[in-house]
């Protein structure tokens, strides 16, 4: 059983999605902790991310799993990814972001121990895959459930195997901050990784970049609904903010 599984949703991500893994598994290859491994969930309906896991597959441990039949979106994917990760450690990792830092699963091991819950890390954004930029260490708040993400995107995760949740596949949007507010409700405040461990890929290709107005407002009413008895004042002027910001 390895210490950490990386778990990755994949797709074809309109050509790009191979190149991006490709990228993603240079960066694994020079961590300086080794004790992982990385199941693949593809959507794809080509072979070019399994072509990806084939090539690297003599440097690095990787299950490629075909999720072609399930519903076509990344908390489904990632949940595939999840079910079969067999690491003390789960690590969430979109196949557009990047491990930057060296050292980054290190931090991660060594920061969960032997008994913390979830963890979270620092991240930045990048353009090229290299230079990052807008560090931004996470926070949680009583208003990241309603789109306030002061977080940042699933990469930045890691849970416990033995406290791990699925994501909820109701959600895009809003799909990572739920499942923060799930942990912190469940198991209290995360342990942080103030480096910046994460860069997020910005690309035109993004979900989130194609988030209509209609969805936004479905996605709030549904967190509204869900956690109706666990927010507080301050979160629901958050919800109104948001719902009249998406009219």
């Amino acid at each position: 059983m390895p210490a950490i599984t990386l778990c990755i949703p994949a797709y074809a991500m309109g050509g790009d999605g191979a190149r991006y893994l490709a990228d993603s598994f240079d960066h694994l290859c020079h961590q300086s902790f080794s004790d992982f491994d990385i199941v693949v969930s593809d959507q794809s309906d080509d072979m070019a991310v399994a072509e990806v896991c084939r090539t690297y597959a003599d440097r690095l441990t990787i299950t490629h799993l075909w999720n072609r039949e399930g519903l076509r979106q990344a908390s489904a994917n990632v949940n595939n990814a999840i079910a079969h990760a067999t690491g003390d450690i789960i690590k969430v990792l979109f196949q557009d972001d990047l491990i930057i830092d060296p050292n980054g699963l290190a931090h991660i091991h060594d920061a969960m121990g032997q008994d913390a819950d979830w963890c979270l890390c620092g991240s930045g954004v990048t353009r090229d895959g290299s230079s990052v930029t807008r560090p931004m260490r996470p926070r949680l708040t009583d208003r990241m459930h309603f789109g306030k993400n002061t977080v940042s995107s699933p990469s930045v995760l890691a849970m416990r195997r033995t406290s791990a949740m699925e994501f909820d596949e109701a959600l895009i949007w809003l799909m990572d901050v739920d499942l923060y507010k799930r942990l912190w409700d469940a198991y209290g405040d995360p342990v942080v990784v103030p480096d910046t461990v994460i860069a997020n890929r910005m690309h035109e290709g993004q979900v989130s970049a194609s988030v209509s107005k209609a969805l936004r407002q479905r996605e709030l009413r549904y967190m509204g609904r869900k956690f109706a008895k666990t927010t507080s004042f301050r979160g629901w002027l958050e919800y109104l903010r948001q719902r009249l910001k998406a009219l």
